[in-house]
């Protein structure tokens, strides 16, 4: 099996893996890029390009039904939820061609696709490439969405936010745990788009992380929109309800 030297190996093609790979190629040194898919990581594909694609979409909705409060006629938005994601996907596409191999390789950092897996401490085998070896290696592997191990959500396939860019149908109920930053940006973006939606929090508080007073006030802006919070909701278990998803809290509440 062949062994390819490098002053630094990147492994992940996301934000940080391309910044690292291309500051060390502009230093001069000699540097590898290892990506198991496609280049641009979460920012791209399941992160801030489309979510914010989509935000942008859903604001000027909202906008269309409260534009009396700037002296104009106020009226329900007619678009096609299909339109709106095949908007968010070309300007996906727009932004993609910065992240393209090529202009990497231009750069000087050879790109290789494949996983990744250590077999020393300085050296990692990729699938279909061979054995890599380099004092310096750098892991951006990201992250990737957990599902809560609650009885039954595993059978309901439950969307996650890198699946959700792939829905082509507008959801006409949504559940969504959690009331973390992620959440309640679905949120708001899928009710102004016209879901109705039910968030879902465990704790007392949405925003757990955020001062109280902070999390108050987003939270009354967002029911002010319609959209309904449940604090101290433990979900404990999932099931599908004719053909729908249904939730059962700790509490003895169900949310369908």
């Amino acid at each position: 099996m062949k062994t390819l030297d490098y002053d630094l190996v990147a492994v992940g093609g996301g934000t940080a893996g391309l910044v690292s790979a291309a500051g060390a190629a502009y230093l001069g040194a000699k540097p590898a890029l290892i990506e198991r898919h496609a280049l641009g990581g979460d920012c791209l594909w399941t992160g801030c390009v489309p979510s914010k694609a989509l935000i942008a979409s859903a604001r000027l909705a909202q906008a269309m039904r409260d534009a009396e409060r700037l002296g104009l006629h106020g009226q329900a938005p007619a678009f096609a939820f299909e339109t709106v994601m095949e908007r968010m996907r070309s300007a996906r596409a727009r932004v993609a061609h910065h992240d393209d191999p090529e202009r990497f390789r231009a750069m000087g950092v050879d790109v290789h696709f494949g996983s990744a897996h250590f077999v020393g401490p300085d050296t990692v085998e990729v699938e279909g490439v061979g054995r890599i070896r380099s004092r310096r290696i750098v892991l951006a592997t990201g992250a990737r969405p957990v599902v809560p191990p609650i009885p039954g959500l595993d059978t309901v396939d439950p969307l996650t936010h890198e699946s959700v860019f792939d829905l082509d149908v507008l959801p006409g109920r949504l559940l969504i745990l959690g009331a973390g930053p992620i959440g309640l940006e679905f949120a708001q973006v899928f009710r102004r788009l016209g879901s109705q939606v039910t968030v879902l929090e465990m704790a007392e508080q949405i925003l757990p992380r955020e001062d109280a007073d902070v999390a108050t006030a987003v939270l009354d802006a967002l029911r002010a929109e319609g959209i309904e919070l449940e604090l101290g909701a433990q979900v404990t278990a999932a099931a599908t309800r004719d053909g729908a998803v249904a939730l059962s809290t700790h509490d003895g509440r169900t949310f369908e």
